[in-house]
């Protein structure tokens, strides 16, 4: 299972400038896909590892807020 509150700490220390805009899947505070919609993001994150990862989208501007 994932351990949201770690994944998020790991990622609000990234320097996520490529990301801006798009969705990502974190898993072990790796970023493990990347995309323009969610689902596709989770689908390629899902063909490599068994568990749902931590999805989360990266603001054009500004930081990422839960």
């Amino acid at each position: 299972m994932v351990d949201i509150k770690s994944e998020y700490e790991w990622i609000s220390n990234q320097n996520l400038k490529q990301f801006r805009g798009k969705w990502i899947a974190v898993f072990n505070k790796k970023i493990i896909s990347s995309g323009k919609y969610a689902h596709e993001v989770a689908k390629k994150a899902k063909e490599q590892i068994k568990e749902t990862p931590f999805l989360i989208k990266v603001p054009l501007e500004g930081y990422i807020s839960v």
